[in-house]
Parts: structure tokens; C-alpha cells; sequence
């Protein structure tokens, strides 16, 4: 009989994830870029203007009529800088997209805790749970990896220190970590500070993101659509290492097939 992954589920749930982004993005770019070659032409016009218009909702109106305002906020894109707009648009769009993706990767982490939580009284107490455990209480970052440390034990250590790619876990994850950091709360800039300042992690930042050098105080995310493609790739692959490791560790077939 053949027994049930309890973490397949939980993979297949990531993977429909980055893959929907991986859809609606190639999409995205293709008009987009295609867009830019329309106004190329020198017969071509183009101008597009928004104005931030107002209600201050303290003044009585009068006769039910709106008491609109103009801020003095306006932003205009013209033909000659239209690429430009676009080529910042995509990046940030990109940027919003691994954000997301990466939120899903902790949200597949923490699937995966949860069913080993629910499967395995042991690990449960091991981690310190009782029998009022909620996933709620489950928290990310590095909190979500280290109970992944420990379920994944010495296996996850070999793959760590032994893969093709060369990535170390916990080095990847927080370059991951932080650059959905920077796109969530600081609009897109990293804090070259956050990244650890030896070669290891230099390398694999700029291996990952190769359109941003790791350089001086303060640098804004860039991305295209190869580099999105590349690192929501590597997430996936991440992820799937975790499941292999999880799957081979409690003895479930793990071959996708």
C-alpha cells in the first residue's frame, strides 16, 4: 500500500503559486515591451498625465456636490521618456511579484511544519507545542527555519554544504529574506548594511540578482523579466529541496512524477 506524502500537498500549493506569478508576468512584459515599439515610430504621439484630485471630508458639502481639490501633484510620461517609464513600472511590478512569492515560501514552510506537527506527536514536543497548538502559531523568518532545522536534522546540513548550486540554506535564505524586505517596507531599497559583508554572501547576491551590485549605503532592487524568471526558479527549487529533505527524512517517497 502505498503510503501518502503529507507534504506533497503542500508543494503542489507552492508551485501552482509561482507558477500563476511566472504566467501573468511573462504576460505582463510581453505587452508591455511590445507597447514601447508602437511609440517608436516617429509618426507616434503619446503623453499621459495624472493629477491627484482631493476631497476634504471635514467641509460640508453643498447640495450633495463633492468639494474636490487638486493637490498640485501631477505626474506626465511624454513619448521621449516613455521607455524609460515602462522599463521602471515592469521592475517595480517584479519587485511586488517576488514578494509575494517569497511570502508563499514561508507560508509552504510553515505547511510543512504544520503537517509534521499534526503527523508526529514526538516533533511536536520537541519543538515545544502542546495540545492547544494552532498554526497561527507558527511565525516566519528565521523562527519558521529553524523548526525546519530541525526537522530536516543532519540531511538537511549535507544538502546544505552539498548541493550543485552551491547554496547554503540559511546564507539564501536570508538574501531572500531581506530583498522582500526592502520591496515590502522600504519601496524597493536595500540596506547594503543587512546583507552580511563577507565574499560568500557578495557572490550569491549578485549571482541571484545580477542587475544589482552590492555597493555603497543604499541600493534600489532592480528587475527584468530574465532575473524574475531566474530567482522565482531558485525559490521553487529551494522549496523543493525542503520537501525532499522532509519527505526523505520521514521515509515518503518524494520523486515528482
Amino acid at each position: 500500500m502505498k503510503i501518502e506524502n503529507i507534504y506533497r500537498k503542500n508543494l503542489d500549493n507552492y508551485f501552482h503559486t509561482i507558477t500563476d506569478f511566472k504566467h501573468s508576468t511573462n504576460r505582463l512584459n510581453k505587452v508591455l515591451i511590445k507597447d514601447i515599439e508602437k511609440y517608436k515610430t516617429e509618426e507616434s504621439i503619446y503623453s499621459s498625465l495624472t493629477s491627484l484630485v482631493i476631497e476634504d471630508w471635514t467641509l460640508q458639502r453643498e447640495n450633495n456636490s463633492k468639494l474636490r481639490f487638486h493637490t498640485g501633484i501631477n505626474k506626465l510620461t511624454g513619448k521621449e521618456n516613455y521607455p524609460d517609464e515602462i522599463t521602471k513600472i515592469l521592475s517595480r511590478e517584479f519587485s511586488f511579484v517576488y514578494s509575494q512569492c517569497y511570502e508563499a515560501f514561508e507560508r509552504f514552510l510553515k505547511d510543512c511544519i504544520d503537517s509534521k506537527i499534526i503527523n508526529d506527536i514526538e516533533f511536536k514536543k520537541l519543538v515545544g507545542f502542546n495540545e492547544n497548538y494552532s498554526r497561527k502559531d507558527l511565525k516566519g523568518g528565521e523562527n519558521i527555519y529553524k523548526l525546519i532545522k530541525k526537522a530536516g536534522g543532519k540531511r538537511l546540513v549535507n544538502y546544505s554544504k552539498n548541493n550543485i548550486n552551491d547554496f547554503k540554506f540559511k546564507e539564501l535564505l536570508k538574501i531572500f529574506s531581506e530583498i522582500r524586505h526592502s520591496v515590502t517596507h522600504n519601496k524597493g531599497y536595500l540596506d547594503v548594511s543587512k546583507i552580511p559583508n563577507n565574499q560568500y554572501y557578495k557572490n550569491l547576491f549578485e549571482f541571484l540578482f545580477n542587475k544589482n551590485k552590492l555597493e555603497g549605503n543604499k541600493i534600489l532592487i532592480q528587475f527584468d523579466i530574465v532575473l524574475l524568471n531566474k530567482v522565482l526558479v531558485y525559490l521553487a527549487e529551494f522549496g523543493f529541496q525542503i520537501y525532499k529533505i522532509l519527505s526523505e527524512e520521514d521515509k515518503y517517497q518524494w520523486k515528482i512524477e
